[in-house]
């Protein structure tokens, strides 16, 4: 009899044993090919082939991948040509899948998944010269008998050096992907210790302790919904040479509102040679999803300290929320955005194509009374401190009232409350003027100016702000308290109020016409 159970129970043992292998490759290939979908429908990656050998106890799966020529193309003048003539090779990752219960050791799961990354010889070659002989990716996929997983990534460490004065210190990057079956939902984690690059004689950038940590899941109308919190310890930069900047707020005004405003605004000058270093850099951000397909999110930004150069600013927080967003024109504007990002656009079109993806796709946005919050927005510098809540709401906007700056106005309420230091505003306007009057060479304009000269700007603009703020207070637009100016700033009804307090000027006076204007009289009297 026991003969006779042993000799029926080895053939069942022996089905199991030869039969689960086979079935469980069955299902991580279904895994796997889910996995597959989702590189293929990602818009910065083209599948150029993929190919699928199931075995009994083992499988392969070959994938040759290449990032979208045309994005390349588009981003071509912000990369360095070697950097792109790598990036424009193809890269083949090889699954070395190894399916059955055991296959990752006493855990049952479905199977376990080695990765093999290679390489064009050209992008081989550059890779050894920071890797030398070590593997520069590995990766590891171990599918669990539900269909979730966990997907592990690491980058080597290298250090390089050159002789011309450049060396990079990589100490690595870790990360962990947990996923639910379908890849609807995860979790994950990237950490990396250090990257320190000097570059020669140009400067240095440091970056220490990046913590990034994201939940994941797709909402019902397709939006990205979860958490996000990213941690930075410390982010230094330092550079040996003057840089000249021009911030065309200008521009970026017309192109929002329609409106033409003159160049007075934007920030011009020069940045000596210095260094920056910010501490305790940290990003959260959550977005959820109601029951009617409505988004609300938020994003809470601080680091505290910022050195630049001798002066020290910061803390800074930031905490700024978005309610009742439409979902369905939240997907459509980021897959607008994704495609215009890997379309041949004509040089200088890409802002308009931008803005008009705002009004069109995500028009849903604006004409569902959402409400813009600004939570907090808490900073110090040197010469005081500002802090500004409030929030912004639209009511009854239809999508043509986006192509009508006034019919925008209209139908939008802001209600913000400042609280700003008297000498922040000072040493704003002073920095605006030092923009104004700047020749076509900042730097040399900085070098070659009168100390005595500029202290006299300086303190004319000091006395003006000063007068200007004294004169709103006594008019009761604003209130002033240790040393300070605080005010409450509402927009209803196509009107403005400061401090509860109608604010008018006349409709056809240009107050600063004369700002821009100043060179033709000059030039006027010089001709005399």
């Amino acid at each position: 009899m026991k003969k006779i159970i042993i000799g029926g129970a080895v053939p069942v043992v022996l089905a199991a044993f030869l039969g689960t292998p086979y079935y469980f490759g069955i299902k991580a290939q279904q895994s796997l090919e889910e996995q597959h979908k989702i590189l293929s429908d990602t818009f910065f990656f083209d599948v150029v082939s993929h190919n699928y050998e199931r075995g009994w106890f083992s499988s392969k799966e070959t994938t040759v991948i290449r990032f979208h020529p045309t994005l390349l193309n588009n981003l071509s003048e912000q990369m360095p040509a070697n950097i792109k003539t790598v990036l424009e090779k193809e890269i083949t990752i090889v699954n070395n899948v190894k399916h059955g219960l055991f296959a990752d050791g006493l855990t049952p799961v479905r199977a376990s998944v080695t990765s093999e990354f290679q390489f064009d010889p050209e992008v081989q070659k550059v890779l050894s010269r920071f890797f030398n002989d070590k593997t520069p990716v590995t990766m590891k996929n171990t599918i669990y008998l539900s269909g979730s997983g966990k997907l592990e990534t690491n980058v080597s460490p290298f250090e390089y050096e050159e002789l011309s004065g450049i060396k990079l210190d990589w100490k690595g990057l870790n990360s962990q992907i947990n996923y639910k079956a379908g890849f609807n939902e995860y979790s994950s984690q990237y950490t990396a210790p250090l990257l320190k690059a000097i570059l020669a004689d140009k400067g240095e950038v440091i970056i220490e302790n990046i913590a990034i940590n994201n939940t994941t899941a797709t909402g019902k109308t397709g939006v990205d919904l979860g958490s996000t919190d990213v941690k930075v310890d410390k982010f230094n930069v330092a550079w040996k040479e003057s840089i000249d900047y021009n911030i065309r707020l200008n521009e970026l005004v017309n192109m929002v509102t329609d409106l033409q405003i003159g160049a007075f605004i934007n920030p011009t000058g020069t940045i000596a040679p210095s260094n920056i270093s910010v501490e305790k850099l940290s990003y959260q951000s959550q977005t959820k999803e109601n029951d009617d397909g409505f988004v609300d999110s938020e994003g809470h930004f601080q680091f505290d300290k910022l050195h630049y150069g001798p002066d020290q600013y910061g803390p800074l927080d930031v905490h700024i929320g978005a309610e009742h967003l439409d979902g369905k024109s939240l997907t459509a504007l980021k897959n607008r955005w994704q495609q215009i990002i890997t379309e041949q656009v004509p040089e200088g079109q890409a802002q308009d194509m931008i803005l008009e993806a705002v009004r069109k796709e995500g028009a849903g946005l604006f004409t569902n009374n959402p409400l813009f919050k600004i939570k907090k927005f808490d900073f110090t510098a040197p010469s005081g401190h500002i802090k500004v809540n409030g929030d912004v709401t639209f009511n009854g906007l239809q999508q043509a009232d986006l192509n009508n700056f006034n019919s925008l106005l209209q139908k939008m309420k802001a209600n913000v409350n400042f609280d700003i230091s008297n000498k922040l505003l000072e040493e704003f306007a002073i920095s605006q003027a030092r923009g104004l009057f700047a020749t076509e060479d900042p730097a040399a304009n900085a070098e070659n100016a009168d100390p005595k000269a500029l202290e006299d700007v300086n303190q004319t603009i000091r006395l003006m702000v000063s007068s200007t703020i004294n004169s709103l207070t006594e008019e009761g637009y604003l209130k002033q308290s240790n040393n300070a100016i605080q005010t409450n700033v509402l927009l209803e009804n196509n009107e403005v109020k400061l401090n509860g307090k109608v604010f008018t000027i006349q409709s056809d006076e240009e107050i600063l016409a004369n700002i821009e204007a100043d060179d033709e009289p000059k030039a006027a009297s010089a001709a005399q």
